[in-house]
C-alpha cells in the first residue's frame, strides 16, 4: 500500500513537472510586429516598415495581408533562415496595382518563431486599420520667376490647399514653401536655387498630404546654363606648418607628409561636416522676410575668387586635392569693417573649421548670409542687425591665406550666387515681378524702379594688391 501511493505521489509530481512545463513553454513571449513610424493613412503610394521582433526563439516566417471589404491581398510572405530575433521588412503598397479604393482597409500580420508551444497561436501579431485616401492636394501656380541659371535663384508664389508640405523641387534638392504672408491663408511662397553640384533640372512644384500623397506641377522656369570657374592653388609647407596645427591641433605634423595627410583631412573630411553644419544653422530661418531692397558688396572690396569655383590643390607639383569653393572671397584693407548686407538676425557666431571665425544671418524666407575668415565678431547669437551694420573685422582664420572676408549666400541651406543679390535690376525682375503678378504685396522687399543702381562687382576682378597668391 505505502509503495503504491509512492508511485501515485511520483506520478503526481511527473505529471505536475510537465503540466508546468508546457505552462512554461505556453507563456513564452510570443513574436511582436510593429509599424514605424506609426500611421492611420494610406495613399497612392505608401512604405511601411515592419519591425518584427522574436524574443523567444527566433524568427521563422512572417506573413503579411492587406484586407479591403472582400478582397485580401498577400503583400509579404517570407521564412528566414538562422532565425533572426529581429527584422525590418520594409513593404510598398501601390494603390492602383492593389486595387485599394478610398475608405476602410486593414493590415494583419502574421509571424512564427522558433520556440514550440504546446498550442500554437493562430491570431495575428499585428492588426491596423487604415483609411485610403487616393486624393492628392490641389496646387496652382500663380508666378514664377521667368528664367534661372545653373547656380542661381528663382521665386515661386503658389496656392496649395490639402498639403502638410509644399515646395520647389530641384534634383534631390527641396525648398519649402511659406504661406501666411498675404490675405489668402492658402497663397505660398518659395524661394529656390538650382544647385551648382548637381546636373541642372528644371525646378518643379511639390505637394503632398498626409498620406503621401503627391502633386508635382513642372513649367516653373526656364533653365540656363552657366560655366564655372575653375582654379589652382599651390599649397606650400611653410602654409601648412602655419594652418594645419589651428585646424587639425590633435594631428602628428612632423613630416610634410602627416602635414599633408592632416590637411587634407581637414579639407576633405572636416569640410563636409562644417558643410553640413553650416545647411543646418541656414534652414532655422524666420517665415517672414526680415530684409528690405538690394544686399551690399563690401564696401572698397575687390572679388578675387568666385562662387562655384572648382579648385584643384597642388603640393610639390602633384594634384592632391579637389574642392569647391561656395562664395566669393572679397580683399580690402587688413581687418576692415564686415558690414552685414541686409538687414538680417544672428544665427550663428563663432568658431566654424575651415571658416575660422564665422557669422551667419538669417535674412528670412530661408535666405542667409555668410561671413567668414573674421579676425573679430562684433555681434551674437540672436541679434537683430540692420543693412550695414558691422558684424565683425576681416581676417584669415580658418583656412586662408591672407586677410580677406569669405561672402557666401545661402537658399534653405543651398549656396547660390550672390551676384544676383547684389543687382537691383535682378530683384526687382526675378523677385520682385513674380511677387506682383500673383497679388503679393511684400513691401519694400526689393528695390523701387530707379531706386539703389546694381552693385554687381565683375567675376573676372583682379586681386588686391598685396593679396596673396593662396588664400
Amino acid at each position: 500500500m505505502i509503495r503504491l501511493l509512492k508511485l501515485w505521489l511520483a506520478f503526481a509530481v511527473l505529471l505536475a513537472l510537465a503540466l508546468g512545463v508546457l505552462v512554461w513553454r505556453q507563456r513564452l513571449p510570443e513574436p511582436t510586429v510593429a509599424l514605424e513610424p506609426p500611421r492611420a493613412l494610406l495613399g497612392q503610394k505608401t512604405t511601411l516598415t515592419l519591425v518584427i521582433t522574436a524574443p523567444s526563439g527566433g524568427l521563422r516566417s512572417v506573413e503579411a495581408r492587406l484586407l479591403q471589404g472582400d478582397q485580401e491581398r498577400t503583400i509579404l510572405a517570407e521564412r528566414f533562415e538562422g532565425s533572426p530575433a529581429e527584422t525590418r521588412r520594409p513593404v510598398t503598397l501601390e494603390a492602383r496595382e492593389l486595387g485599394l479604393r478610398e475608405g476602410k482597409a486593414e493590415l494583419r500580420v502574421w509571424a512564427e518563431d522558433a520556440a514550440w508551444r504546446p498550442i500554437p497561436s493562430r491570431e495575428p501579431r499585428l492588426a491596423q486599420t487604415f483609411t485610403v485616401d487616393l486624393t492628392p492636394p490641389t496646387v496652382e501656380l500663380r508666378a514664377a520667376t521667368d528664367y534661372v541659371r545653373h547656380g542661381g535663384a528663382g521665386i515661386a508664389v503658389y496656392r496649395v490647399k490639402g498639403a502638410v508640405r509644399s515646395g520647389v523641387q530641384v534634383g534631390e534638392a527641396f525648398f519649402p514653401g511659406v504661406t501666411g504672408l498675404g490675405p489668402d491663408p492658402e497663397v505660398a511662397l518659395a524661394l529656390f536655387t538650382v544647385p551648382y553640384s548637381a546636373p541642372p533640372e528644371a525646378p518643379t512644384l511639390v505637394a503632398e498630404d498626409e498620406a503621401g500623397n503627391r502633386r508635382v506641377l513642372g513649367g516653373l522656369s526656364r533653365l540656363l546654363p552657366a560655366r564655372f570657374p575653375k582654379d589652382t592653388l599651390d599649397l606650400t609647407e611653410g602654409f601648412l606648418r602655419r594652418k594645419v596645427p589651428e585646424l587639425a591641433p590633435t594631428a602628428p605634423v612632423g613630416t610634410a607628409e602627416e602635414l599633408l595627410e592632416a590637411f587634407l583631412r581637414v579639407n576633405r573630411e572636416g569640410r563636409q561636416e562644417v558643410e553640413a553644419r553650416i545647411q543646418a544653422i541656414a534652414r532655422q530661418s524666420e517665415p517672414t522676410p526680415l530684409w528690405q531692397g538690394v544686399f551690399r558688396q563690401q564696401p572698397n572690396s575687390k572679388v578675387f575668387a568666385n562662387f562655384a569655383e572648382e579648385r584643384t590643390y597642388r603640393f610639390d607639383g602633384k594634384v592632391v586635392d579637389t574642392q569647391w569653393h561656395l562664395g566669393f572671397d572679397l580683399a580690402s584693407r587688413r581687418q576692415s569693417p564686415v558690414e552685414a548686407a541686409a538687414a538680417g538676425k544672428v544665427l550663428f557666431a563663432g568658431l566654424l573649421g575651415i571658416y575660422g571665425n564665422v557669422v551667419i544671418l538669417d535674412h528670412g524666407l530661408g535666405l542667409a548670409t555668410l561671413y567668414g575668415h573674421l579676425s573679430e565678431i562684433a555681434v551674437s547669437q540672436g541679434q537683430q542687425v540692420a543693412q550695414g551694420e558691422t558684424v565683425g573685422r576681416t581676417g584669415e582664420t580658418g583656412l586662408a591665406g591672407g586677410d580677406h572676408l569669405h561672402f557666401s549666400v545661402l537658399v534653405h541651406g543651398v549656396y547660390t550666387t550672390p551676384l544676383e543679390w547684389w543687382d537691383a535690376k535682378w530683384l526687382r525682375d526675378h523677385i520682385g515681378r513674380p511677387l506682383r503678378a500673383a497679388g503679393l504685396d511684400l513691401p519694400g522687399l526689393v528695390p523701387a524702379e530707379g531706386g539703389s543702381p546694381s552693385a554687381r562687382p565683375s567675376p573676372a576682378a583682379q586681386p588686391a594688391a598685396g593679396t596673396p597668391p593662396w588664400r
